[in-house]
């Protein structure tokens, strides 16, 4: 008996499968010795783990972990951390920063001081916002970074409400490196982290790991005794509630009434006493005493109209106080004056840096937040936003709100952690650029296929890419 002949149709004949992008294989490989060495970096320049532990200060262990940092980068062969990939205005905006500081160096009222502050402390906040760039490959690495933010926010919350004790002012008393205003700023730009991790989509030990840090954050907060912290807790949890759609709204509703709550138990008499001020400031030091933030601020504005320029140079606002008219007047009458720093990051930029810097430092926050809101899908980036990357974007988002709030109230436009935010809005862009490059690039091969021609290995930003099958 003949049996029919089994034809195979040629592969090209077929109809291919619908292309699907969602469906790319994206790598995300697990974090290495250089991720590794770059969290090591956050818990001591932005967590300052050696002022809880004195003997790690005593081996040098920022400039160590810095070190090893950079030699495992130089060391690395990956594609995705090339610095090709890392352009970006904002480099271009902190670089021209740091040029301003060194120009101001001549003029400065304390040019050892300002020449010493932009060549260390600001060169090691760019390289932290460059190898926290550089070293991203997926979003696996931002995620990792994150977490590692909050088990460094967990641990320096827990030591501060273990060891440190609030004041008869109302105020926590004698940080190491912070003061109470200072430590209310990062603990509220650290919320949205905590929230990011309360999505349905991690696993239950990130949730936790976001609420237990969470309920610290709060503790911390109210420790604090800070007006400011309050001002921008509010303007934070205001946005997380309104538009921070990674969450669910009914979670949103139930974390902004839980957190309410807790701030109202944890409160004292004594600290809301001290928060309802900000409704009725006329009674209060900052208001009429010549060393509160309002005689200050005028004295600011002052620095700036004498020195538009040039400003008084870098970390020398203080030395500014100590030579005003009203600090020869009390010395001259025997009395002490406070050199103070100006207690509003953008003022003090201003009045350091003169207008130039000013506008430099206020567009930093403006490219960023504009580089955020447009990581979305659309004619930028295509298909190739999820609502993984959406959320990320928008928990920086919130971070540089709460950010820019409490910054009108503590002198913290050099602090390591705007810097370590810079570095997630470039290493964000990257990933994305990397998707986009190799997901257009696998659509072009999909319809070369279909149209039976040749199938040459696409180039991307990350090299030559094998492609998956479409």
């Amino acid at each position: 008996m003949a049996h029919p002949q089994t034809v195979t149709p040629h592969p090209l004949a077929v109809p291919p499968a619908p292309f699907v992008p969602a469906a790319l294989p994206w790598q995300e490989p697990p974090p290495d010795r250089l991720l590794k060495a770059i969290a090591w970096m956050l818990f001591v320049y932005i967590w300052r783990v050696q002022d809880a532990i004195p003997v790690l200060a005593k081996i040098q262990l920022p400039l160590v972990v810095t070190g090893l940092a950079i030699v495992f980068f130089l060391s690395s062969r990956q594609r995705a951390r090339r610095l090709t990939l890392i352009r970006s205005p904002l480099i271009s905006l902190v670089v021209i920063l740091l040029g301003v500081m060194l120009i101001g160096v001549p003029t400065s009222l304390w040019p050892a001081r300002s020449l010493s502050f932009a060549v260390k402390s600001e060169t090691e906040n760019i390289a932290l916002l460059g190898l926290v760039a550089v070293s991203v490959r997926s979003m696996r690495d931002i995620e990792w970074f994150a977490k590692v933010n909050l088990y460094g926010a967990l641990f320096f919350s827990f030591i501060v409400s273990l060891f440190f004790h609030v004041g008869a002012d109302g105020r926590l008393g004698n940080l190491v490196f912070y003061d109470a205003n200072d430590f209310a700023l990062v603990m509220v730009v650290t919320i949205p982290f905590a929230l990011y991790f309360l999505r349905a989509g991690n696993a239950r030990r990130g949730r936790l790991l976001g609420l237990f840090t969470l309920g610290f954050i709060l503790i911390g907060i109210v420790k604090s005794g800070s007006r400011g912290g309050f001002i921008a807790l509010v303007a934070v949890m205001t946005y997380a509630l309104l538009l921070y759609r990674a969450l669910p709204r009914r979670v949103r509703m139930s974390v902004a009434i839980a957190g309410v709550g807790f701030i109202a138990v944890l409160g004292s008499d004594r600290y809301w006493t001290q928060i309802s001020t900000i409704a009725h400031p006329e009674g209060d030091y900052n208001w009429t005493g010549s060393f509160g933030r309002k005689a200050v601020w005028e004295r600011g504005l002052g620095y700036v109209e004498h020195h538009p320029l040039f400003g008084v140079g870098v970390g020398s606002f203080p030395i500014a106080e100590g030579e005003s008219d009203i600090a020869l007047s009390l010395t001259t009458q025997g009395h002490g004056f406070k050199w103070s720093v100006a207690h509003n990051s953008f003022l003090e930029t201003a009045a350091e840096l003169g207008i130039p810097g000013f506008i430099v430092f206020v567009s930093i926050f403006v490219v960023a937040i504009r580089m955020l809101v447009a990581m979305r899908p659309g004619r930028r980036y295509g298909p190739w936003v999820s609502k993984r990357e959406l959320a990320v974007s928008q928990m920086l988002i919130a971070s540089f709100i709460g950010f820019i709030v409490a910054g009108i109230f503590v002198s913290a436009e050099y602090f390591s952690y705007l810097y370590f935010l810079l570095g997630l809005v470039i290493a964000l862009g990257k990933v994305l650029k990397m998707r986009c490059d190799a997901g257009w690039a696998a659509l072009a091969m999909a319809r070369q296929v279909r149209l039976g021609g040749p199938q040459p290995v696409p180039v991307t930003s990350m090299g030559p890419q094998p492609l998956p099958a479409p």
